[in-house]
């Protein structure tokens, strides 16, 4: 039976040319899935990871939590509500545009092949390269729509919580409908019903929907989910659910930071080990984490996704000093003030172009 999403999707995408195998035969991405990405702002993507995979990332992992003495102090106390293992080495790097930068390793091979795994390597490309998602500016050339970038990455570790532990509080929600960027989450341990860890609000990444919530009276960003340390706002209405999102060790979930998100509280007897690998389009500054790109472990295209790009479609955060890479400021050439929204799927939102006015005048005096 022919869906009338997949009429929807195959039309959008009749003439998409990043549409295509990947390495290791058809991608698992069809129009079921896309449909469901595109109503839930999330979806999982099952066995991405296979136990060899696992094996070597919960190894280093391990090394890496007993090398931690300080976590294994914190452990089982509410002084943290999340630890981020990211103590990696720091090497000058620079790439193939002239910018030189004290760049952020990774811990070994496992991790870097991360950055293009090869099941959603093709996945991250079309839902950053296809602007009718709202990730990528309309008027992003077609010869550059395939190009990302690895913004920046996380690693999170919780211990397994014990009788004499104190109260997790979580975190809130946060996330945008102008937002840009997508975030792909690995699970290295399984996560069950009511363990905690990734929620959202589904649908929130769609204008109409963030609108409800944000209505909300009260405050809906730290109140917004039932645990045994935290309450959901009385008013909360039904018809916003909130998903604690369920994974099994290797599945990887999808999900777009236009999205309401957050940290559920964390109950669970067993550890959290969650890899959160965040990518943004061509030419869009966001977080900006710069990366070592001379490792001779890395592979030409990992090279090419952790490097900035040579032009850009907006401006960075006003916090960034790019004075000694001047090249991370240049505007494209075919740079415009807004993203045009007819290109979007049904509800979407387009990208936030941060511009400064001088720029937005200069572009449109062009």
């Amino acid at each position: 039976m022919i869906l009338v999403a997949d009429l929807i999707y195959d039309t959008l995408r009749a003439d998409y040319r990043f549409q295509r195998k990947s390495e290791k035969g058809f991608t698992m991405w069809n129009n079921a899935m896309r449909h469901t990405f595109a109503r839930q702002g999330y979806i999982i993507i099952p066995n991405v990871l296979n136990k060899a995979q696992l094996d070597a990332l919960n190894n280093e992992y391990d090394q890496r939590i007993s090398d931690y003495e300080a976590i294994q102090e914190k452990a089982g106390t509410d002084k943290q509500n999340r630890y981020f293992l990211g103590d990696r080495s720091q090497l000058t790097s620079s790439d193939r545009h002239g910018n030189t930068y004290s760049g952020r390793g990774f811990w070994n091979k496992a991790y870097m092949d991360l950055i293009d795994n090869e099941t959603m390597f093709p996945i991250i490309e079309e839902v950053l390269g296809d602007p009718s998602w709202g990730h990528a500016p309309a008027h992003t050339p077609s010869e550059l729509r395939p190009h990302f970038r690895l913004d920046h990455d996380n690693i999170h570790y919780k211990p397994g919580r014990t009788p004499h532990d104190g109260p997790d509080k979580g975190g809130t929600l946060h996330g945008n409908p102008g937002n840009f960027h997508i975030t792909c989450v690995y699970e290295l341990k399984t996560v069950k019903s009511g363990d905690g860890g990734f929620g959202c609000v589904p649908g929130s990444h769609k204008p109409s929907t963030e609108q409800r919530l944000t209505s909300i009276e009260g405050d809906w960003r730290s109140n917004w989910c039932n645990t045994e340390w935290t309450k959901q706002l009385p008013n909360w209405p039904d018809d916003l659910p909130v998903h604690h999102v369920e994974a099994k060790a290797g599945d990887c979930i999808l999900f777009t930071e236009k999205l309401k998100h957050g940290t559920i509280p964390w109950s669970s007897k067993n550890e959290r080990r969650t890899l959160f690998y965040k990518y943004v389009p061509y030419g869009m500054h966001h977080g900006d984490v710069a990366y070592d790109t001379t490792d001779p472990e890395l592979t030409d295209r990992q090279k090419r996704i952790l490097e900035f790009s040579p032009t850009w479609f907006n401006e960075p955060r006003e916090d960034k000093d790019y004075s000694a890479n001047p090249s991370l400021t240049q505007i494209h050439s075919l740079a415009q003030i807004v993203s045009d929204p007819s290109v979007l799927q049904p509800g979407m939102a387009p990208p936030h172009l941060r511009l400064s006015e001088e720029t937005k005048r200069a572009l449109i005096n062009d």
